[in-house]
């Protein structure tokens, strides 16, 4: 990293701290190893001293990679990238909004321009309901993978999974699931079925 780069990480951090200390975030304060007098240093800047921090050009800042922090970080990444696949094959399936939001907390405004990105068509009515040998298929497919939650009883990946194998419509799918998962969420409370 050349030395003009470390004294702009350096004039970063030291904003960074200014608005720590602004919004009394003692936690991200500690986590710099600042010292109480340098502290008490930041807490005194001007408004003039903080815009002259650009012309300042001297490092005081040491960078290091955390390799615990770096692999959690990496992880995530790897997480996120693969939900925003999935996100897009699902609707690329058809998967209705409420399935999107169910699963990834997607809101309708971008569920919707995601569906005009992709060119989906806007289904229009009910799915069609499935015959008994196909949602008998279904059911084979996916009940040992139902749990207790009805607003969520497959992963995600399950359904495209699912979807693909069997040719269902994702959004008969979603519905065939959400009615099984209720089912055996009111089967397991106890008393169900005693009178």
């Amino acid at each position: 990293m050349s030395r003009n780069q470390l004294a702009e990480l350096t004039v970063a951090v030291l904003r960074y701290a200014v608005g720590c200390i602004a919004h009394g975030d003692e936690a991200a304060l500690l986590e710099l190893g600042l010292e109480s007098e340098q502290l008490r240093e930041i807490a005194a800047l001007t408004l003039e001293d903080i815009e002259n921090l650009d012309a300042v050009r001297v490092s005081c800042v040491e960078v290091r990679i955390q390799p615990e922090g770096f692999q959690i970080l990496m992880s995530r990444l790897a997480r996120a990238r693969r939900n925003k696949g999935l996100e897009l094959a699902l609707i690329q399936a058809d998967a209705p909004e409420l399935m999107m939001r169910t699963l990834f907390g997607m809101k309708q405004r971008d569920y919707s321009r995601t569906r005009r990105l992709l060119g989906v068509e806007t289904g229009v009515g009910r799915p069609p309901s499935l015959d008994e040998e196909t949602e008998l298929a279904l059911w084979r497919a996916v009940a040992d993978s139902l749990s207790g939650n009805p607003r969520r009883p497959l992963e995600p990946d399950l359904y495209l999974q699912t979807h693909r194998e069997l040719g269902v419509p994702m959004r008969a799918l979603w519905g065939c699931t959400q009615r099984w998962a209720q089912e055996r969420n009111a089967e397991a409370k106890p008393g169900h079925g005693h009178s």
